[in-house]
C-alpha cells in the first residue's frame, strides 16, 4: 500500500492539487501522539514508513493512530493543502473519507478468515463496498527497481545489474520479504536472503554476518538502518527502490473520481 500512496501522491501533484498524508506510525512508539513532518524531513518519533514517505513525497504528514486528530493538526499547520491520502487507514471509522480505495494481494488474504483466525481486518465482502480495488499484482501496477544507492553516501549509484556474478547478501523486514528477493532473483542475482518480520526493529546483531559481501535493502529499511549503517560503517550497503507505475486506465479512473467528489 505504501508505494501505491506514493504513486498517487506524484499523481495528485500532476493534477494540480497540494496533498498530504496520514499514517499511523505504527511501531513507532509515539503513535499515540502526533508528529508532523514537511519538506522531506524524517523524525526518530514517526517510524520507518512515515520517515520513507517523507523523504520520497516531501510533502506534509501527521503521524498518529488517531487519524482525526492527525489530519486537523495537519490542516491547521499547513493551510495550503486541498486533499488528504490516509496510509493504512480503513477501518479507522472515526476519521471521515469521501474515496475508498483498497489495496490487496491474493496472497495476503491467507486461509479467508477475519483475525484472530486468519490474517484479514475485515471480510472479503468489504471489497464491494470500496469506491476503487487496486490488485497490486495486477494488470493496474507495473513495478520496476530504480538505481541503488549507497545508503553511507547516497551520491555513489549503481544498477542492479552491477551486482550480477557476484556474491551478494539481501536483507527484508516487511511483509512479504521473498518477494523482494524474487524480484532480486528474476534480475540475475544470485542473493543470500535475510527475511525479518514487518516493522522489524534493527540491531547491530542482525547485520554482523552480513559485511563480508554486498548488502542489498529495501528503502522502508534502509531508514530503520541508516544509525547502524553510520556506526559500523556499512560502506557496501545498498538501497534498492522500488517503483511503481499506475496503469492508464486506472490513473484515468482515479482522475474521474477525485474530480467528481473534489466538485461535487
Amino acid at each position: 500500500k505504501t508505494p501505491i500512496v506514493i504513486a498517487l501522491i506524484d499523481l495528485l501533484r500532476q493534477q494540480g492539487y497540494r496533498p498530504g498524508i496520514l499514517t499511523r506510525g505504527y511501531k513507532c512508539d509515539y503513535e499515540h501522539e502526533i508528529t508532523l513532518l514537511s519538506d522531506g524531513k524524517s523524525n526518530d518519533r514517526a517510524g520507518d514508513e512515515a520517515n520513507m514517505l517523507s523523504q520520497l513525497c516531501a510533502c506534509p504528514i501527521a503521524v498518529g493512530a488517531n487519524r482525526v486528530q492527525g489530519g486537523q493538526a495537519l490542516l491547521q499547520r499547513f493551510t495550503d493543502v486541498d486533499i488528504i491520502v490516509t496510509d493504512d487507514g480503513l477501518q479507522h471509522y472515526a476519521l471521515a473519507r469521501d474515496i475508498e480505495i483498497i489495496v490487496q494481494r491474493q496472497a495476503a488474504n491467507g486461509n479467508g478468515f477475519c483475525l484472530p483466525a486468519g490474517p484479514l481486518r475485515e471480510s472479503t465482502r468489504r471489497l464491494a463496498t470500496a469506491d476503487i480495488v487496486i490488485e497490486r499484482d495486477g494488470a493496474d501496477v507495473s513495478e520496476s527497481f530504480g538505481r541503488c544507492w549507497n545508503l553511507l553516501d547516497p551520491q555513489q549509484q549503481c544498477d542492479l545489474q552491477d551486482f550480477r556474478g557476484r556474491r551478494v547478501h539481501a536483507l527484508a523486514g516487511i511483509g512479504f520479504p521473498e518477494l523482494f528477493f524474487d524480484a532480486l532473483r528474476a534480475q540475475g542475482l544470485a542473493l543470500d536472503a535475510h527475511g525479518f518480520g514487518d516493522h522489524h526493529a534493527f540491531s547491530e546483531n542482525d547485520l554482523h554476518d552480513l559485511t563480508d559481501a554486498p548488502l542489498l535493502v529495501t528503502h522502508k529499511d534502509a531508514v530503520k538502518l541508516q544509525a547502524i549503517a553510520d556506526k559500523l560503517r556499512l560502506e557496501q550497503l545498498w538501497v534498492v527502490p522500488l517503483e511503481l507505475t499506475l496503469s492508464d486506465d486506472l490513473q484515468y479512473r482515479l482522475i474521474q473520481l477525485i474530480e467528481k467528489k473534489h466538485h461535487g
